[in-house]
């Protein structure tokens, strides 16, 4: 069973950094920079979601 760790931006950061340095890589050339950003991005999204839905209720 593998282990699953969400994307976050500091993930995302390192893989488009990778993809930059060598755009003839696998990774970069499958896009997966992109996705890793567009993953990151909808995940601190949901993170805001849940941080403003805390602080109404703190209210």
């Amino acid at each position: 069973m593998s282990k699953r760790t969400e994307m976050d931006k500091s993930a995302s950061a390192r893989i488009q950094s990778a993809a930059a340095r060598n755009p003839q890589s696998p990774s970069a050339q499958s896009g997966f920079d992109a996705r890793a950003q567009s993953a990151a991005d909808r995940r601190q999204h949901d993170l805001d979601d849940i941080y403003d839905v805390y602080v109404q209720d703190e209210e």
